[in-house]
């Protein structure tokens, strides 16, 4: 795969991200996942961080998600994914993974971080769930 349909890719790809992000910002929902789990994502905090981060306000960037600065690297490395040797790959893959899980595990039970949380009543899954019950 070359690198023009790579990028015509990440182009489609980031559009796509950009109208989930409209929607969800316009109908106040924030993120789809807690929306409908009541339990934040891994990735919960990125979209802030990387507002913060284009405004050069790295602390603030940092708070909302540490693993913010990967995102340049791997847009970079999405781009040549192909032109990268398959054992390197899956070691790269594995490693994102594991920051990301072991950052997303250590947020999850810090007690000053609101942003990471689990709160299965607030998700719409179990209110609806408990909706249909008391409807039978």
């Amino acid at each position: 795969m070359n690198i023009l349909k790579r990028l015509k890719e990440a182009v489609i790809l980031l559009t796509g991200l950009g109208l989930v992000l409209l929607f969800t910002t316009i109908s106040g929902i924030g993120c789809p996942i807690k929306w409908l789990t009541g339990i934040s994502c891994a990735g919960c905090g990125m979209t802030r961080a990387c507002f913060y981060a284009v405004q050069f306000q790295f602390g603030k960037a940092f708070y909302f998600h540490p693993l913010f600065w990967m995102l340049p690297f791997l847009a970079v490395l999405y781009l040549f994914w192909e032109k990268i040797p398959a054992k390197p790959r899956k070691g790269i893959l594995w490693a994102v993974i594991f920051l990301f899980g072991a950052v997303y595990l250590v947020r999850m039970f810090l007690p000053d971080d609101y942003i990471v949380s689990a709160d299965l009543k607030a998700g719409i899954l179990v209110r609806l769930l408990k909706y249909f019950i008391k409807e039978l």
